[in-house]
């Protein structure tokens, strides 16, 4: 790899942008913001969307509330770089590493046994968007066995805390036990999934589905399964050239991937009481690539040509030009290590900086999740060269910086009330729909709906601008020259990577980005008669991303702002432990997407024959 004196790289990303890139801690003044934040929330009373918070302050699920619906939106599985950045004279070097590392096609088989996909032929008539791209872009084994266990941890969750049959009044499927003692996940629930049209989100929620539906192997399994695995003969390659290591350390992450045995079985399908087998179609849950008419989850897929104007109108404001501009010699810098970058496709026309982000950032998030040295190229060199030492520890310098700068440029681009509306707007009118039909209709041992969207990284980001996360709109780092480090590099760095929201009282900031397989889950929760004294709804929702509770600061009128700078917190609604969100303030948080978004758009099919797909720049995700 191509590299410069370290006195030259240093003095180049100084200059410009670390004026942009500075370090802050501010514990002490996000302990203020939420104490703030409460005290006026609580005292507001000209707010007439506020209910009386003292009969409901506890959290619904411990205190008899029964979660009756769940919507779930989850990114995809680690998985290997969209796109091959390094050196073209090692391409098929990286290309026969990253093979080592995804499954191969009798596992999508599989899993297609009991999750088939079916995808609509508006969408790219049929086929994957990502199919011919292999290996790039592709589900690894980690990321496989990542949504497994996601779907597992959930299954506990609903066990614990969803809906239970009454043993006496129960039909008689709902009454089945299994060999494992506990109740089929599928006669309580109706489980729904829809997927983007790309392998790796198909392949996400089908391995989420294997986990959520079948039964995990006992330790018993696992550790003999490890001890084969493990064996003398597997042991990774020690010496020799570094081609080789790479190698042997993709096939030991192969080994110690569950893929070999399925974790549903038919048993677990079957949802008949009296032991018959079902039909086909009732023993399958279809992973649905919908109509581009109708599909609410990539509204960069599905229309381009508007997101493509939407985009371009961000990108030609003063500020996007002034600030995206002052990244352009971190980008420069950056090129020089990873030359792919200049001629990877840029977004909207091309942006100040130069490169495209989404790209950069994927460099350093596949390698570290991988533990693969970000200056690695894959040669058979016997050794570590004193050339990649410097410029491992250039790019090291750099990830910060690219994290931050591509969360700002997704801030910026949300921050825009009609461009959020557009990705936002139709995945939450849907999820509308079904609360109101299952806080209506469902009766006591009807099947309570599960419905699950896999999609991309910039989708949750998306929905979490648009339900008002405070984390993300409380006003804090807004971009510019006050952009803020929050703690030191390492604590940034575990925020980013991990998508965690809290750090134990410290709470992260905008720099937040949906790492692999996370997951936002929307859960309509119906209150005991008792909890919902002074309250003129039953039902109330709350919002767990990758485990924490979100206290929520959405737009409840369009006089608000979406990110929170010139506004009064005082002026603001907060839903969150205190104040739970209603079903009618959902509502309204959904008409001012609405107003914001205007009248209609452009159609899908007449949008398909501009060829801009791959062009967006955001399917990195």
């Amino acid at each position: 790899m191509t590299t410069m004196t370290m006195s030259t790289r240093r003095r180049i990303v100084a200059t410009t942008f670390q004026r942009t890139i500075h370090r802050y801690s501010h514990t002490e003044k996000r302990r203020h913001y939420h104490t703030t934040a409460t005290s006026c929330s609580s005292n507001n009373n000209n707010n007439t969307n506020k209910h009386d918070t003292e009969h409901h302050h506890r959290d619904p699920l411990t205190n008899g509330g029964t979660v009756v619906g769940v919507f779930l939106f989850h990114r995809h599985g680690d998985r290997a770089p969209n796109r091959y950045l390094g050196d073209p004279d090692y391409l098929q070097n990286e290309s026969e590493h990253w093979y080592g590392r995804i499954p191969g096609g009798d596992a999508h088989d599989k899993l297609s046994r009991y999750f088939p996909p079916e995808i609509h032929k508006s969408q790219n008539g049929g086929n994957y968007l990502d199919v011919n791209r292999e290996p790039f872009g592709f589900l690894t084994y980690r990321g496989m066995d990542q949504m497994r266990e996601v779907g597992s941890k959930f299954r506990q969750r609903y066990e614990k805390f969803g809906f239970v049959s009454n043993e006496n009044t129960a039909s008689p499927s709902a009454r089945v036990k299994h060999g494992n003692g506990q109740y089929s996940f599928l006669d309580h629930w109706d489980v729904q999934a829809y997927s983007t049209n790309y392998l790796r989100t198909v392949m996400s929620v089908q391995c989420f589905l294997d986990g959520l539906i079948g039964k995990r192997p006992s330790d018993h399994d696992i550790i003999t399964k490890k001890s084969v695995t493990n064996n003398s003969q597997n042991q990774i390659y020690a010496g020799g050239g570094l081609k080789r290591y790479y190698k042997d350390m993709g096939k030991h992450e192969r080994l110690a991937h569950l893929h070999g045995s399925m974790w549903t079985t038919a048993e677990d399908m079957n949802r008949n009481g009296d032991g018959s087998s079902s039909a086909e179609d009732d023993c399958q849950i279809k992973v649905q690539v919908r109509d581009k008419e109708i599909d609410t989850l990539n509204a960069f897929d599905r229309h381009p040509q508007m997101m493509n104007g939407l985009v371009k109108d961000v990108v030609a404001t003063e500020q996007f030009q002034r600030i995206d501009g002052n990244a352009k010699p971190l980008a420069d810098e950056l090129s020089t290590y990873l030359p792919g970058l200049r001629g990877a496709p840029q977004a909207f026309g091309g942006t100040p900086s130069g490169v495209n982000w989404v790209h950069a950032n994927d460099h350093f998030v596949c390698r570290r999740s991988h533990s693969i040295p970000l200056a690695a190229d894959f040669s058979d060199h016997d050794e570590i060269s004193s050339e990649n030492e410097d410029a491992e520890a250039a790019l090291a310098s750099m990830a910060i910086p690219v994290y931050s700068h591509l969360a700002w440029r997704f801030r910026e681009w949300y921050r825009c009330p009609k461009l959020l509306s557009a990705v936002a707007r139709p995945p939450f009118k849907e999820m509308m729909k079904n609360m109101v039909e299952a806080a209506n209709d469902l009766r006591p041992n009807d099947r309570r709906p599960f419905v699950l969207y896999s999609c991309h990284d910039v989708t949750l980001l998306a929905l979490l601008y648009a339900i008002g996360a405070d984390f993300l709109v409380s006003g804090e780092d807004c971009g510019g020259v006050d952009m803020q480090e929050e703690g030191d590099g390492d604590q940034t760095y575990s925020g980013m990577t991990a998508g965690s929201v809290r750090k134990g009282t410290q709470q992260t900031g905008f720099r937040w980005w949906p790492a692999y397989s996370s997951t936002i889950a929307f859960e309509l929760v119906r209150l005991d008669e008792s909890q919902s004294l002074g309250m003129d709804e039953q039902h109330v929702i709350r919002v767990i991303l990758n485990g924490d509770t979100l206290t929520l600061m959405p737009r409840m009128s369009t006089e608000d702002e979406g990110i929170l700078k010139e506004q009064s917190l005082c002026s603001r609604q907060v839903f969150g432990e205190s104040q739970m969100m209603r079903l009618s303030d959902f509502e309204q948080v959904i008409r001012v997407l609405e107003e914001a978004g205007g009248q209609g758009s452009s159609s899908s099919v007449e949008e398909d024959k501009l060829e801009l797909l791959g062009k967006i720049g955001v399917d990195g995700g």
